[in-house]
């Protein structure tokens, strides 16, 4: 046979500058029809596998014309035979694919068995790809190829992943920060750290909820670091596609260190164990696929890969993580996202509701060293930073072959800390792209477990769009190092000039979007909505109100739900009065209505006007304060403005209401009957009247008080309410033989000369025998 003896690059040119399946075509709910190849590139196929050729045998795809459905009501027929689980629906309904696809339908086992027939031995089937892969003897080739229902025929792409890079503790390690966070991350703090992880979990957000496909070379099951998954029953099923058998652990067959890298790689994302090592999406439910080969020189050949998508799909993954970087038989011309198989099948991932993370590779520094399928439209291509944030020199680059900025974002893949294969308590330091890369799945899952409306798109311009460089975007760096936290406030935002207050409440609301919008809707909570970019609302009713805004941004609607934003609030603070004699000690009790767990009070108290009040002490009042109460008291007792703290000493003061506090004020003996002092508010050394939560303070209703002095007639020394002979008698018997005292100074004082002795009975003794003048005349 005589063979075409073209230039390699030529060869390869002509293989893949045909196009494939696109994914378009593949999401339609209608039959599909593709051509059959009509040029000569059968001949450049041929030579290329004849030099790979193992025993005669080489490994090919064939892509069928069809699916053996012609019209519409034989595709119906067959799309209701295929079943999605309810995961998968869900997943792609925010797609807005409603509809069995042609992509979904199973590829016509008549076209498989023809080729089998021939000799050929089926490896994979791809419904996506309308495709199935084949080993099959070099010879066969021209014929599978002239088979009607066959479009072309194309070699098996193979992939070789990069060894690993031996990483080293890090130097910027700092364990001092960790002292607040809900969990105790180890060393792996400062991975996470860098992309902001750590005060999203302390939110309790830990991609809970979401299924993680993991692509790699194994796992070793039963590190400590994948226990609690395991207890949790979060390891949902695995898959090793070298062996098709369901175990992904090393098997007699595998070699030594096949699970090394998976074990890396899962750990990194998804592993947890305290005080050593925690991923960003530690509480994910995860499938294991074991998609390469350590055993030959191509670990991995990209039906496998294809085969792992469809499954990860058919059990409703959100998220995918694979570390694959590069061909070794595709050319930088054909990374163009819709060239190689691999990368039409991340596109369709995408697609269908998949987020894929893929390592960009460790071929770096370069311009254009990215491979398949990092060169994928709408996947998420991983670069690799070192722990200060500078780019790793093997950190492969963009741009695609089409002028796409490649990688999209960067995370740690120097000196990454995660389980080591070497024992079940063992730990290393990794470094790679593929490294790198389950830290940002990670973080794409832990999105979706908070978001879980948000589509691939949205988590990729998410991650993308907060990353430390998105104004500024590269083919080194791409969008820059990820920031989880500013990634669960991207797309609609709201703001509000005040959260907490007392009804009636007008609340100013912000549109803060991370991205420009053309139409707003907001709905406040309590019934009403506005289309206004800023509207203002007022809230009449108590209560707790959820507020949400959907805008639409590029065509896209981007919502976001904040459940309780708005706390409209019925809390009062109320000093009650008080009612003395002149002389005596008034005590105003501070009543507290709250509907919120308090932690702290703060009560400015202003008596500087009216009579004068000296601060004599202050105490817990009632029951509802036992063990709350830490009272400190601040401000000027000259200036008569005080501010009285009080805090929590252990036992946060519940909901309820009734009295927390008494003040006591001495008053002036020589105080008028009806003179009156209020009791007030003010601001004192900057502090005003506040309520205090565990989240937010917020200022009560406020009813002051006052303190009065009661009213006595003057001269009527025995406070019986009448002026006669009797007080005379009274006041004698007090000045001359050490009777009973006045109960204040103005009632003995007839003469009002600010001293009670005979002269007041004289006084009164003129005024009731001899017509002098009235005490109260004076």
């Amino acid at each position: 046979m005589s063979v075409n003896r073209l230039p390699a690059i030529l060869i390869i040119a002509l293989i893949l500058t045909s196009p494939l399946l696109s994914a378009n075509k593949a999401l339609n709910p209608s039959a599909i029809i593709f051509d059959k190849e009509s040029d000569n590139t059968i001949e450049a196929v041929k030579t290329f596998l004849l030099p790979r050729a193992d025993e005669g045998k080489v490994k090919i795809w064939a892509f069928f014309t069809d699916k053996n459905v012609f019209n519409q009501e034989q595709f119906d027929r067959l799309a209701s035979t295929v079943v999605l689980t309810d995961r998968a629906k869900a997943r792609r309904a925010k797609m807005d694919i409603e509809e069995i696809t042609f992509g979904d339908l199973p590829v016509h086992q008549a076209y498989m068995d023809e080729i089998t027939g021939m000799g050929g031995k089926l490896r994979r089937i791809s419904r996506w790809l309308n495709a199935a892969s084949f080993e099959v003897p070099f010879e066969d080739v021209d014929k599978i190829n002239d088979l009607w229902f066959v479009a072309r025929v194309r070699p098996i792409a193979t992939f070789v992943r990069e060894l690993e890079i031996p990483g080293q503790p890090s130097d910027i390690f700092l364990t001092d920060k960790t002292a607040n966070l809900v969990l105790d991350y180890g060393i792996s703090f400062g991975q996470l750290n860098q992309i902001n992880v750590p005060v999203v979990h302390d939110k309790g957000i830990n991609g809970s909820g979401v299924i993680v496909a993991m692509f790699d070379t194994g796992y070793r099951k039963d590190h400590e670091a994948f226990a609690q998954a395991y207890t949790d029953g979060r390891v949902l099923a695995e898959w090793d596609f070298i062996f098709d058998d369901g175990n992904t652990q090393n098997e007699p067959e595998d070699n030594t260190s096949q699970h090394n890298h998976g074990t890396y790689t899962w750990s990194t994302l998804g592993g947890a164990f305290p005080g050593k090592l925690y991923g960003p999406a530690y509480g994910a439910s995860f499938i294991l696929a074991k998609t390469e080969d350590l055993r030959s020189e191509t670990p991995i050949e990209e039906d496998n890969w294809a085969a792992a998508v469809e499954w990860a799909d058919s059990i409703g993954a959100a998220v995918i993580s694979s570390s694959l970087s590069y061909s070794d038989w595709y050319t930088y011309s054909d990374y163009d996202g819709q060239t190689a198989a691999i990368s039409i099948t991340a596109n369709l991932a995408t697609a269908y509701g998949i987020v894929v993370s893929n390592s960009m590779g460790n071929s770096g520094p370069g311009a254009g060293t990215l491979g398949a399928p990092a060169d994928a439209f709408e996947i998420l291509s991983i670069g690799a930073v070192n722990s200060s944030g500078t780019i790793a020199s093997f950190s492969s680059r963009g741009p695609t072959a089409d002028g796409r900025i490649k990688p999209e974002v960067c995370a740690q893949g120097v000196s990454t800390y995660c389980a080591s294969p070497g024992g079940t308590t063992s730990y290393t330091y990794v470094g790679g792209t593929s490294l790198s890369c389950p830290l940002v799945a990670g973080c794409a899952a832990a999105l979706i477990s908070a978001r879980p409306s948000m589509t691939p798109q949205m988590v990729r311009l998410a991650l993308m769009e907060t990353a430390s460089q998105a104004s500024s975007p590269d083919n080194t760096y791409g969008w820059g190092i990820v920031d989880l936290a500013a990634a669960l406030e991207w797309g609609a935002k709201i703001g509000a000039d005040t959260r907490y207050g007392s009804a009636p409440m007008t609340v100013s609301f912000i549109d803060s979007s991370y991205v420009p919008a053309t139409d707003w809707l907001w709905t406040f909570g309590d019934g009403d909505n506005s289309t206004a970019q800023n509207p203002v609302h007022t809230y009449d009713i108590p209560g707790l109100y959820d507020v949400s805004l959907t805008i639409t941004s590029d065509g896209r609607p981007l919502t976001v739900d904040l459940p309780g934003y708005i706390i409209a609030l019925a809390d009062t603070i109320s000093y009650k009065s008080d009612t003395v004699y002149a002389g005596e000690q008034a005590m105003i009790e501070i009543d507290v209505v709250n509907s919120q767990e308090l932690q702290n009070l703060v009560i400015p108290v202003d008596y500087s006007s009216g009579m004068a009040l000296t601060l004599d002490s202050f105490s817990v009042a009632g029951t509802r304060a036992d063990g709350f109460a830490d009272i400190i008291v601040g401000g000027s007792e000259s200036l008569k403005k005080i501010a009285v703290f009080v805090q929590n000493t252990g036992t946060p003061l519940s909901p309820g209401n009734g009295p927390v506090l008494r003040l006591y004020f001495n008053t002036d003996e020589y105080a008028f009957g009806n003179w009156m002092t209020p009791i007030d508010t003010v601001t004192v050394d900057n502090e005003s009247l506040k309520l205090g939560t565990t989240n937010f303070d917020y200022t009560p209703v406020f009813y002051g008080g006052e303190v009065v002095i009661r009213d006595v007639a003057r001269g009527d020394a025995n406070n019986d309410g009448r002026l006669d002979v009797g007080d005379a008698v009274y006041l004698i018997n007090f000045v001359f033989r050490s009777g009973e005292g006045t109960i204040t100074i103005e009632s003995g004082d007839a003469n009002f000369d600010f001293i009670i002795d005979v002269g007041d009975a004289v006084y009164l003794i003129n005024y009731i025998f001899h017509g002098g003048p009235a005490p109260n005349d004076i």
